[in-house]
């Protein structure tokens, strides 16, 4: 569960579904990705702040609640590129590591923080170094971010995604 919320905010046999031809164009537009979006309450499981660049990469500042029983928030920053119509990165346990952990929104105690970093890190482990890709689908007026690992389509990690402006109000929460 922790390792599904962390990577937002990624069957066997099934192929992905085709993506738009630049899925990170209402990010170029300064728009923030908004996973599992609470509309009534303007908050998101995770957000996500791109910066694009012209050649297809780009770099990602990503927060979002790890747990909400106590409300353990992790920020951190990692980087990509767009394959395939496809939002990818390399899941790297050091991008988590270098990430900031607040409990609900202040600095957690070293004890409380480093219990909190290892059980994340320990549920993220298995996936060090895999292709982490998502793409949007959208079907009957809503929109779900489809997650592969290695290519491989993981349901379980589907999750209702939208684009948000900043003046939007949205925060992360649940």
């Amino acid at each position: 569960m922790i390792a599904a919320l962390l990577l937002a905010g990624l069957l066997a046999g099934q192929s992905a579904p085709t993506a738009p031809a630049d899925p990170l164009a209402p990010a170029r537009e300064g728009k923030l990705r908004c996973v599992a979006p609470n509309p009534a309450r303007l908050t998101c499981r995770t957000i996500i702040r791109y910066k694009v660049a012209s050649d297809g990469s780009f770099d990602a500042t990503v927060a979002g609640l790890v747990s909400s029983d106590p409300g353990v928030l992790l920020r951190y920053k990692t980087f990509g590129r767009v394959e395939e119509g496809g939002v990818c990165v390399m899941i790297r346990t050091s991008d988590l590591q270098n990430g900031t952990l607040l409990g609900n929104g202040k600095r957690m105690s070293p004890n409380a923080e480093s219990a909190a970093r290892l059980q994340m890190l320990d549920a993220v482990q298995p996936l060090q170094g895999k292709k982490r890709c998502t793409l949007d689908r959208t079907e009957n007026g809503a929109t779900r971010m489809i997650v592969t690992l290695d290519g491989v389509v993981h349901p379980e990690l589907t999750q209702p995604v939208a684009w948000v402006s900043r003046s939007d109000g949205y925060a992360v929460g649940l």
